[in-house]
């Protein structure tokens, strides 16, 4: 590992696909599901991996040789899945990445964690304000915020930004940034895909 900061790195996999009508997660990208090539790209920068799941999906996960922690309340959205991985994260700083970005530029990878010791979230951010926040640095400071957003009944990954101190990162090249949410977006990928 690479390591000059301890860091854990959360991969998010709760979601339902439902745009994709099957579980994303487990599609083949270079003969291994999509899950564990997210985690091959980043798991020499971090750690430790945390997959963080549903309940009812838990199970299909045991293959992985991760840490698995279940986010019970998976209908609150990505926001509790980054509380459950927080909580169970034993490092300050935690990469946040959704299950389904098949590549990783590294360069801006590192670009992001110059600044994890300033701030307590490291964002992506391109256009017109399109923030990337499943592809974001997190401080675990952030815990009583998250749940007190929850409590309220507010699930925007974005309404936590305002009550923290964000770096964002203007994503100079958007075309790395590619992530699958349905049947032609995997085919799209795998279509101008080399291994």
């Amino acid at each position: 590992m690479k390591e000059e900061k301890k860091m854990s790195a959360i991969i998010l996999a709760g979601g339902k696909s439902t745009r994709m009508k099957e579980n994303k997660a487990f599609l083949p990208v270079d003969s291994v599901p999509l899950i564990q090539k997210v985690a091959n790209n980043i798991e020499d920068y971090f750690q430790e991996i945390i997959i963080s799941t549903s309940a009812h999906s838990k199970e299909m996960f045991d293959f992985l040789p991760y840490r698995l922690v279940v986010d019970h309340q998976s209908l609150q959205g990505p926001l509790m899945g980054i509380l459950c991985g927080l909580r169970a994260s034993e490092t300050p700083v935690n990469f946040v990445i959704a299950c389904d970005i098949p590549e990783i530029n590294i360069p801006f990878l590192l670009k992001m964690m110059a600044y994890i010791d300033e701030y307590e979230i490291v964002v992506p951010v391109s256009g017109q304000n399109k923030f990337e926040p499943l592809f974001a640095f997190y401080n675990k400071c952030l815990i009583p915020r998250i749940e007190s957003l929850l409590n309220h009944q507010t699930f925007k990954v974005t309404e936590l930004f305002p009550l923290a101190r964000v770096k964002y990162i203007p994503l100079e090249n958007s075309g790395w940034f590619y992530n699958i949410n349905t049947s032609g977006d995997y085919r799209n990928y795998l279509k101008g895909h080399t291994k």
